[in-house]
């Protein structure tokens, strides 16, 4: 057998005339079996399979899976990677990506993200997440990287949208972005320059998810998609605007400016705005000095019974004072007794172990009921 373009060894201890051919089988499967193996790895694992066949060379350009640009893969400087980043889109030759993701942290100034946004439009992707800061911990100073969506890109594929440290210059470039994205499912929006107005429209069907944290500016937001299941809201002072969240059942609430004195004050706005019966999931995000009474030794509670009550909305209470020694509790009957209360079981009740003394004034039973 003649040796021909195909890899060869020469083994040492054997005839010079004897080679082993090795077939590449791999580069014998269809272009598309290829790419889509290829897409099970990074884009930068996917370029490095040049080096296989000259079949190979190229194909890592048609790569259809998610473009991940972060310090800890490609383990450069910004400057470095920014030049990457530029030099892959302008090889890439597919129609179509799973997702673009850039993740860097210390970022002083991107050029190029307008060009990388239109990139990924292009491209359709499904998940797009431009990441210049932590998603965790809010950063200091300004946003530097500021972003103009041009009116007539189309991002009819996009599922799922992270932004994360940038300047939107007054909200123009978020309301092009969600008003030409009709299937997004997940909107994260955190620690935002330049957006003082947010406007979920009704066109957002598909829209599951939405969080809005630390977007400072914000000052009024306006929801009027009406699918949405989790909504997780941390701001400052933010107008909050909602037609219909009937599927709503994961709420996340943060006020960091201390307008609700009491978590009396804060549970009655959250009620005037939202759905809450409905919810299966609740976490305040406050501090917890703000709603502490740290020297409540006594606690009396006036309550009003109503129909299907289980009368266990004031346990937060419990939590807010640490040495509560004594809690008595006062059935007020002012439009008679309640036949079909759920429940009153005093078991469920878990307060801070101070407590000494529970009293029930005017509590006349309940039937099939164990207290």
């Amino acid at each position: 057998m003649q040796p021909d373009s195909q890899t060869s060894f020469r083994l040492g201890h054997m005839d010079c005339n004897k080679m082993i051919c090795l077939q590449d089988q791999i580069s014998e499967l269809p272009d598309e079996i290829l790419i889509s193996i290829l897409s099970f790895l990074t884009p930068k694992g996917a370029a490095r399979t040049s080096v296989l066949s000259s079949k190979w060379r190229y194909l890592w350009t048609f790569f259809t899976g998610h473009m991940l640009f972060t310090k800890d893969e490609w383990h450069v400087d910004w400057s470095r990677l920014v030049t990457q980043i530029n030099e892959i889109m302008k090889l890439h030759k597919g129609m179509s990506l799973e997702g673009f993701t850039i993740d860097f942290c210390k970022v002083c100034s991107v050029e190029d993200i307008d060009h990388w946004i239109e990139f990924a439009a292009k491209k359709r992707v499904k998940k797009l997440q431009l990441v210049f800061g932590s998603k965790r911990i809010a950063t200091l100073g300004r946003c530097f990287t500021m972003i103009q969506v041009r009116p007539n890109l189309n991002f009819e594929y996009l599922k799922v949208l992270w932004l994360v440290k940038l300047n939107l210059r007054e909200g123009a470039a978020m309301n092009c972005l969600l008003s030409s994205s009709p299937n997004l499912e997940k909107l994260c929006l955190c620690d935002l320059d330049g957006l003082s107005e947010l406007l979920v429209p009704s066109l957002c069907l598909m829209l599951k998810v939405l969080h809005v944290v630390r977007c400072h500016p914000l000052r009024k937001l306006e929801i009027s998609a009406r699918s949405i299941e989790e909504f997780r809201i941390i701001g400052f002072r933010v107008d909050i605007k909602i037609k219909e969240l009937h599927q709503l059942h994961n709420l996340r609430f943060g006020d960091r400016r201390h307008r609700r004195t009491t978590l009396s004050d804060l549970m009655a706005h959250l009620f005037g705005i939202l759905p809450m019966c409905q919810l299966k999931e609740l976490t305040l995000d406050v501090w917890t000095w703000q709603f502490g009474l740290p020297k409540l030794n006594y606690l009396r509670l006036a309550i009003v019974p109503t129909e299907g009550d289980e009368m266990l909305s004031w346990m937060y209470l419990l939590e807010a004072a640490p040495v509560l020694h004594t809690l008595e509790i006062y059935f007020c009957w002012e439009s008679g007794f309640v036949q079909t209360l759920a429940m009153f079981d005093m078991h469920r009740i878990q307060p801070n172990r101070c407590i000494k003394v529970v009293k029930a004034a005017q509590f006349v039973g309940l039937p099939d009921v164990d207290t």
